[in-house]
């Protein structure tokens, strides 16, 4: 598959809001009457959409999916690639004993009961279903899957699983199929197209509006899903829905800009979940002011020490240590760094930390650390921490007496403040470094209201007859809570894409 153009966030916003996705235009009262005319619209042609499409197709079908990029795939070209499921047959086969039940209970026990109780058991009792559907279609699980992860807060079982390409590896998965049906004429698709209305008669969605090459065209299906993702890409409505958290850091894909959400809220939709959200740990933002962090290049390993130990301190803008480094428990981690300013901190090492183990950017070499430090956008480096906090804008006495006491702590073999048991390197020799990292967002919380049935809810409680959602437009707060419950939003997608396929083709 191609590598399509991506568009820079200013572009995007922009174009947003030429077509009124940012509230600048108004809808338009009239409809087309040479609109065409499907059994079902899907808007999205990504984990959701595809899957959605593709399952009413199955069934005969006359399906219109739009998408506004130039491929199909959406965030599957991004994603790690994690799913879930407990009960599958892979998981039978190696003797693992699992069940939607202890799923669920999992689930609600990482987010303290913090999700919607019915959609993630509507996510859990399809899931496996869904993970046997792509091994019947020879989807390439990496070996010695499923496992534990321990990104996260970890499953009791080993019910985790993911492709030997990532997402990618989905994808691949779900293309013979999408072809078929593209050829059969039962999937149509329209690339390049952006969703600028639904339209509405007798208080029912009958239709979308889409924006193609300077033209507004009308389109008209029994029903309608909303597949078109997250928010992660668009800082001012993330503002507007998180007023107390810092500035927007994303590593999601560009055209993760909440336009579902915006223009369903126009005809009444409720918007919920934004309360919930929790950053990610290790996002570098390597050119400053961008608002950009690069999950697969350019990411700090400080979700966990599972996978790699610190030899490093994290101190806060007041160049203060504000947690112990070698905490398992991932949770507690993004929590305490989500409550420090501008939810950031600086990794403190010094060079003879750089080579002795797994570098701290995950993928990168040791003298790729010294060269970005040479560059002084993201790492800092200095011959004394007096010169480190300068060139940083720490309080140069806290950090000095920070790493003192860290390095009397490695002497001693106790740190009485923390309680770090990983002390194995002081940090004592130059040169120093500082390298700064933010939580960040691959993924949103806050999404589109559904019932159990799917139904896109309003604000008086009430469903909008023929409107429907699935994916991350849902929010994962709706599936994982206040927490990240892993495969708790790839999975889901997948599933109630499937879900709605077949409930929509049938009434069809």
């Amino acid at each position: 598959m191609h590598q399509a153009h991506q568009p820079t966030r200013r572009q995007f916003i922009l174009q947003m809001s030429a077509l009124g996705v940012l509230g600048l235009s108004s809808f338009a009262k009239e409809f087309d009457n040479t609109a065409e005319k499907y059994d079902l619209i899907v808007v999205g042609a990504g984990s959701a959409g595809m899957p959605c499409a593709i399952t009413a197709a199955e069934q005969g079908a006359k399906v219109l999916v739009i998408e506004k990029s130039d491929r199909v795939g959406g965030t599957l070209h991004l994603s790690a690639g994690h799913l879930s499921a407990g009960g599958t047959r892979r998981q039978k086969a190696m003797g693992i004993d699992d069940s939607p039940q202890k799923h669920y209970e999992d689930v609600m026990r990482i987010c303290r009961h913090t999700a919607d109780p019915d959609l993630v058991r509507l996510a859990v009792y399809e899931a496996p279903h869904t993970i046997d559907w792509l091994e019947e279609l020879g989807f390439p699980f990496a070996p010695d899957t499923p496992k534990i992860v321990y990104g996260h807060v970890p499953y009791q079982i080993p019910r985790t699983y993911w492709g030997i390409e990532a997402a990618r590896s989905i994808l691949q998965t779900l293309m013979p199929l999408w072809e078929k049906y593209l050829a059969s004429g039962n999937i149509t698709l329209k690339l390049q197209h952006q969703l600028t209305d639904l339209l509405v008669k007798k208080d029912r969605v009958v239709g979308i509006r889409a924006y193609h090459n300077g033209k507004k065209l009308d389109f008209f299906a029994n029903n309608t899903v909303l597949c078109t993702g997250g928010y992660a890409s668009n800082p001012d409505f993330f503002a507007r829905v998180h007023p107390t958290h810092s500035r927007l850091l994303s590593t999601a894909a560009l055209t993760s800009t909440g336009e579902g959400i915006i223009i369903a809220q126009r005809i009444g939709a409720n918007f919920r979940g934004a309360e919930k959200h929790l950053g990610s740990l290790g996002g570098i933002e390597l050119e400053p002011g961008s608002g950009r962090v690069d999950f697969w290049n350019a990411w700090a390993m400080v979700f966990t020490p599972k996978y790699r130990p610190p030899r490093e301190i994290y101190v806060n803008a007041q160049g203060e240590r504000f947690m112990n480094e070698d905490e398992l428990n991932p949770d507690v981690r993004e929590r305490l760094v989500a409550q420090q300013p501008e939810e950031k901190f600086w990794l403190i090492f010094d060079d003879a930390s750089i080579d002795d183990g797994e570098i701290i950017i995950r993928a990168w070499k040791g003298e790729q650390i010294r060269a970005a430090a040479k560059e002084e956008k993201f790492i800092w480096q200095a011959n004394s921490l007096q010169e480190l906090a300068t060139k940083t804008g720490l309080p140069a006495q806290s950090l000095i007496r920070t790493v003192e006491a860290y390095n009397q702590a490695v002497r001693t073999k106790n740190d009485p403040h923390f309680g770090r048991t990983t002390l194995t390197h002081a940090i004592a020799q130059p040169p120093f470094y500082a390298m700064l990292s933010y939580t960040s967002s691959l993924i949103t919380f806050g999404g589109l209201q559904v019932n159990a049935h799917l139904q896109v809810i309003n604000t008086k409680g009430k469903p909008i007859e023929g409107l429907y959602a699935a994916g991350e437009i849902l929010g994962a707060g709706a599936t994982s809570g206040n927490a990240f419950c892993g495969g708790m939003a790839l999975t889901p997608a997948i599933s109630f894409g499937r879900i709605l396929g077949k409930k929509l083709a049938k009434r069809n």
